[in-house]
């Protein structure tokens, strides 16, 4: 398993500062996971979603372990891991199904800031 120390992680800086964009983002995530054989075999939508459940999870379990550093990748926490993961799952699977979610996201922001104040008066 590869480690990830501080220099490393203060030399990748942020997408954004790189010039990048979540659709640049989401086709280098479905290259690596391609690369690396996560695709060799036809995948389902539920197995896809699964995963991302189970990322879920994970930082759910982060939580109740008082959000300990990553084993994987210090200086961050397990909660910052596994949401990592679960959004690498998520551009994964919008990239090979060809979903635009950088257009999906910009718009639903601009939809949920003209909602009213808890749309309508839902539970938080």
């Amino acid at each position: 398993m590869t480690n990830i120390d501080r220099a490393q992680v203060e030399s990748l800086g942020s997408s954004r500062s790189n010039g990048g964009t979540i659709a640049e983002l989401q086709a280098a995530i479905h290259k690596t996971a391609k690369e690396k054989g996560w695709w060799d075999e036809p995948r389902q939508a539920p197995e896809c979603f699964m995963l991302m459940v189970t990322e879920l999870a994970e930082a759910m379990e982060g939580y109740r372990e008082g959000n300990p550093m990553s084993e994987k990748i210090a200086p961050f926490s397990q909660i910052e891991e596994e949401l990592a993961d679960v959004i690498i799952r998520i551009l994964d699977y919008a990239e090979h199904n060809s979903f635009e979610i950088e257009k999906a996201l910009m718009t639903k922001m601009r939809y949920n800031e003209g909602r009213s104040y808890r749309h309508g008066g839902k539970a938080a």
